[in-house]
């Protein structure tokens, strides 16, 4: 998550840098990408190059005012200089931000324009991490390779539903704070108790089957994601047997190499007998051949022991 981007498909949940450290945001179905964009870019370039801008405009200003000295001409050329070095700046935050993909940006929220994931801790670990696998599920429904396969308009309506899923969770607090109140006022009804713990069940529930459904939704794309990774290895290996030799070719490959030592065997023979060089190893009797040893050469038999040497002494 975190990308704008990623093989043309568009995302609304972003991963972004906070006064409270990173955190992601589900984006408003009215937020476009580009106006997302757009402010992301000026989130990068920041108020200072604004400030240099606006104090380069009054220089130049008040460097026309001076006249054509060299009092006038120096504050031009500073002024043209910070502008200079205010606009490279700028291009160079631009073409970082659109560059790169593993660095969160720096995001600056407005009220309504995403809901954050960190918005609902205070609701309770439970309701924290469904909210958190909500915004995940989104996400993943614009970026699996099986969008190209299923509705273009289901995860649209995916984030939709579940947007409007977390704003009924965000209006649910008054009745969860009026819960608390009146589970511990003793002149509280039962009925009044009852009635909100019911209301919170009832939204609780209704959140928890907008998760089962979205997941049933990643259920059927990531098995069709299996699919085509599966036809995707079928047809690379498909294509990597038939650029291997076959069987004939290595037949063929054997037979020329199994020719190679008996002609060498005929011109050595032969080269034998012209020069009277004397038969080779092989074609003396087998009694002739070098004995086999099974001490290697290079280690050196154990010497007799000095009882040995006695012993062979008295021997006459």
């Amino acid at each position: 998550m975190g990308n704008l981007s990623r093989s043309g498909m568009v995302s609304p949940v972003l991963d972004g840098v906070f006064p409270d450290g990173h955190d992601t945001v589900l984006l408003h179905p009215a937020v476009t990408a580009r106006h997302r964009r757009r402010r992301q870019i000026l989130a990068a370039v920041g108020t200072e190059t604004v400030l240099k801008g606006l104090a380069g405009t009054i220089a130049v200003g008040f460097a026309l005012v001076a006249g054509n000295g060299f009092a006038g001409k120096f504050i031009f050329a500073a002024v043209v200089l910070i502008v200079v070095l205010a606009g490279w700046r700028a291009v160079c935050a631009a073409r970082e931000y659109r560059g790169s993909r593993d660095d969160a940006p720096r995001t600056r929220l407005r009220r309504g324009e995403g809901w954050r994931s960190r918005d609902f801790t205070d609701l309770g670990p439970d309701t924290a991490r469904l909210v958190r696998e909500l915004l995940a599920g989104v996400d993943e429904l614009h970026r699996t390779p099986a969008r190209a396969w299923i509705d273009p308009a289901l995860p649209g309506e995916a984030h939709r539903v579940v947007w409007e899923a977390v704003c009924c969770l965000d209006r649910s607090r008054d009745v969860r704070v009026l819960a608390e109140e009146l589970a511990t006022d003793p002149d509280a009804g039962e009925d009044l108790v009852t009635a909100a713990r019911q209301a919170i069940t009832t939204i609780d529930q209704g959140l928890a089957e907008v998760a089962r459904h979205l997941h049933g939704c990643l259920l059927l794309t990531r098995a069709w994601e299996a699919k085509l990774r599966h036809t995707d290895l079928t047809r690379r290996t498909g294509h990597v047997l038939v650029a291997l030799p076959g069987h004939d070719h290595l037949r063929r490959l054997t037979h020329a190499a199994e020719v190679l030592p008996q002609n060498v065997f005929a011109h050595v023979t032969a080269a034998r007998d012209l020069t009277h060089a004397g038969e080779f190893p092989w074609e003396r009797p087998s009694t002739e051949w070098p004995r086999l040893t099974l001490v290697p050469p290079h280690r050196a038999t154990t010497t007799p022991t000095r009882a040995d040497d006695q012993a062979g002494e008295r021997q006459p």
